[in-house]
């Protein structure tokens, strides 16, 4: 019975994380960073399994999916700007998408991590469906991939303006592809609270990252590991 409280628990924490953000306006008070804190702890605290969690409430994530279709809409709004720049965006993509590849491998290799782990990371930067992928093609493990996705994207959401403000980046454009090349769905998700602008150059980013990370990283990964 207790089961079938899962699901509204969930929400309910969610809503009132959220209420809680907005109350304070205060950026780590990211309600997904909240939410998944609060299960996680109960969950550990009342020995629950995620498979027992996830069995009654696990189509929350079949949502995901709508939910990054949803941020096409914004992109469109935003098509004829973003037709014009396509190119110079490709290039900037590519090239972050390069250096994130490498620097974390080869961070993770020079900290001592086996090559089964930095090929894991590699993918952290892109969306959990796509990145799972790469991880296998990578020889790479697709559950610890799924665990690095999950925590840049959190990291990301919550002080990813900050830092981009810190850094002189105030450009609504930039700031949507620095959000999308780097921390997926969720930094996407983050950044389209900005304004319309910023969402449709973060959906545009999120989406040129995974497809240009899933052809370099079966590239770049061997070189290191």
């Amino acid at each position: 019975m207790v089961n079938f409280l899962y699901l509204p628990l969930t929400i309910g924490l969610f809503i009132a994380a959220k209420h809680l953000q907005q109350r304070f306006s205060v950026t780590w008070l990211n309600p997904v960073l909240i939410t998944l804190s609060i299960l996680v702890v109960s969950l550990l605290a009342l020995d629950i399994s995620f498979d027992d969690y996830n069995q009654y409430s696990g189509w929350l994530s079949k949502l995901l999916e709508p939910a990054v279709v949803a941020l096409g809409v914004p992109l469109y709004k935003q098509l004829y700007d973003i037709k014009a720049e396509l190119p110079r965006i490709a290039i900037t993509i590519v090239v972050a998408a390069v250096v994130a590849i490498a620097t974390t491998v080869g961070l993770a290799l020079v900290v001592g991590a086996s090559p089964e782990i930095a090929a894991s990371l590699a993918p952290k930067s892109v969306t959990t469906p796509i990145a799972v992928l790469i991880s296998e093609q990578v020889a790479g493990e697709p559950a610890l991939t799924a665990i690095a996705v999950l925590i840049t994207g959190l990291v990301g959401a919550v002080v990813g303006i900050p830092v981009l403000k810190l850094c002189g980046v105030h450009s609504s454009k930039a700031q949507g592809i620095a959000m999308g090349t780097a921390c997926h769905a969720l930094g996407t998700a983050r950044i389209a609270e900005e304004g319309h602008q910023q969402g449709a150059y973060g959906a545009l980013a999120l989406v040129l990252s995974a497809t240009f990370s899933a052809m370099l990283c079966p590239l770049i990964v061997p070189l290191f590991t």
